[in-house]
């Protein structure tokens, strides 16, 4: 995470930006090692890359052995020792019974050996080695899958199994029958609006227990600045053993080259310089989220739609805001994110003051970054006054409603030789725009599990069609008296919970 890298460009539509935060023009898109680097040996990255390796092929995971050998070589591994890495990554294909490319890459590092300026005995020992694998590839029965999924062998022992799998996050199901209105949402459920209530969610017919209601990515999220940097990818919040480093900061990691090129190009790219800064401040996550949502939505998107959003807000009914032109209601854009409640005539005057002066921190950290004043073309500009206003603003419109929506991203905590013990903890939190539109109860009728960064919204019990679909908060009827779940959820998300458990049921412990 230390070590040198290579410069990377990101591309952000028509402007083109280096990794350590100068502009360039250009065009294309996607994340790429910048044009001349490849002469530059970044040896210690190298070597790192290239050692790791040697440890993940005995760990028999090949696809991340491949991918550290062909990072170690891009990053100028020295080629006296290519031949080396070369017949690591032979032994992977063979072992995923690739064998044509097993086959290439063999001829490939004997080809090598003959250009390099090695001692006859040395080269003569290396070319046996790589001649007897070349007679092993073709004389073993296997099938030529170079046009198949690959498949990993079997682990070399269940406790390197357990190691593995314990930090592979699953993918989340598919939503089986989406809303035409709502993609992240079942067509089983149907949005509803009260004047009491606002929005919620409605069963449109009955609904078995473990029955899927909400799939969703969400638009943005962020891991907690102070204990999972290291340990969780920055991109999909997964957990990371075998990470890839930021290639201009040591603070973040990411699980795989895919995650780095997007999140490089998304947010992490321009916040790389005032993520250190943000951590230090220790201002609380929905801070750092909104500074994230501005980040990524950008300042000449933001210019182009707050207002049309501000005019929404006034002229259309509540059950309506967050829909767009076409009538969809799509968490993955920045409008559903923007017309999230904010609470604002609940909060009394000194929350309003701290969060203002949050809004205010943050929209300096934005003006000190040099990434986020820039316009369509790609050029840094000095904001105006009415630049400056409508960026704070809008900050101060997410230091309101992200309190009262964001959902905290956890993952289980296996005790192995005590499930019992077993627990949750979050590793971040992130906005969801779908998610956010479920109201509580200390009894729900359904339950959140989160997958990376993707949460999933399940049925725990059989909900009858016209019955309101509810989320916990966090307070639950089974751990928490009465009194206290009221007052927690009256302090955070400003009403009095009126659920079955808090007007009818003795607490449980009683």
């Amino acid at each position: 995470m230390y070590a040198a890298h290579p410069v990377l460009l990101f591309s952000r539509g028509k402007s083109e930006e280096r990794a350590d935060g100068q502009v360039t023009s250009a065009s294309g898109s996607g994340v790429y090692f910048e044009s001349g680097n490849s002469e530059i040996v970044y040896q210690p990255l190298a070597l790192g890359f290239a050692n790791r390796s040697a440890v993940l092929f005995e760990l028999n995971d090949y696809d991340k052995c491949v991918q550290d050998i062909e990072t170690a070589i891009s990053c100028g591994y020295p080629r006296i020792l290519h031949c080396k890495l070369l017949e690591r990554k032979a032994k992977c294909f063979i072992a995923q019974r690739r064998k044509a490319e097993a086959l290439k890459i063999i001829e490939t590092a004997l080809e090598t050996l003959l250009s390099l300026p090695l001692d006859e005995t040395k080269r003569k020992s290396s070319q046996e080695t790589l001649q007897q694998l070349y007679k092993q590839c073709q004389i073993q029965s296997l099938e030529d899958s170079s046009n198949t999924p690959t498949c990993k062998s079997d682990f070399p022992s269940s406790c390197v199994k357990g190691y593995l799998q314990k930090y592979k996050t699953r993918k989340p199901p598919l939503l089986p029958d989406p809303s035409a209105n709502i993609p992240s949402l079942s067509n089983k459920v149907q949005l509803a609006f009260s004047p009491t209530q606002g929005r919620f969610l409605v069963a449109k017919s009955d609904i078995l227990p473990g029955e899927v209601l909400i799939v969703e990515e969400g638009y943005s999220r962020v891991l907690n600045l102070d204990s999972h940097l290291k340990t969780h990818c920055s991109g999909c919040l997964a957990p990371c053993t075998v990470p890839l480093p930021c290639p201009c900061c040591p603070m973040v990691i990411f699980c795989s080259k895919e995650c780095q090129e997007r999140e490089l190009a998304l947010y992490h790219g321009q916040e790389c310089n005032t993520l250190a800064t943000l951590a230090a401040l220790d201002i609380g996550y929905n801070s750092v989220l909104a500074f994230r949502i501005l980040m990524q939505t950008t300042y000449s998107q933001l210019k182009e739609m707050v207002p049309i959003f501000q005019e929404e807000v006034l002229n259309m009914p509540a059950e309506k805001l967050g829909f767009n032109r076409n009538g969809i209601y799509d968490s993955s854009e920045y409008r559903p994110i923007f017309h999230l409640v904010t609470n604002k005539e609940s909060h009394s005057a000194l929350e309003l003051f701290i969060r203002c002066a949050m809004a205010f921190v943050l929209l300096k950290l934005l003006e000190k970054s040099h990434h986020f004043f820039i316009n369509a073309d790609g050029t840094v500009f000095t904001p105006s006054q009415e630049d400056i206003l409508l960026s704070g603003s809008t900050l101060f419109t997410h230091m309101m409603n992200l309190p009262c929506n964001v959902h905290a991203i956890s993952e289980l905590v296996v005790v192995e030789n005590n499930y019992r013990q077993s627990s949750y903890q979050d590793v971040g939190s992130g906005v969801f725009g779908v998610l956010s539109l479920t109201n509580h109860s200390c009894n729900p009728a359904a339950t959140r599990i989160c997958y990376g960064s993707a949460m999933v919204l399940r049925a725990m019990r059989h909900i009858p069609a016209g019955t309101e679909i509810t989320d916990s908060y966090g307070e639950f009827y089974l751990t928490t008296p009465p009194e206290s779940r009221q007052a927690v959820l009256l302090r955070q998300y400003y009403f009095t919970c009126k659920c079955d458990p808090c007007r009818l049921w003795p607490f449980y412990n009683d």
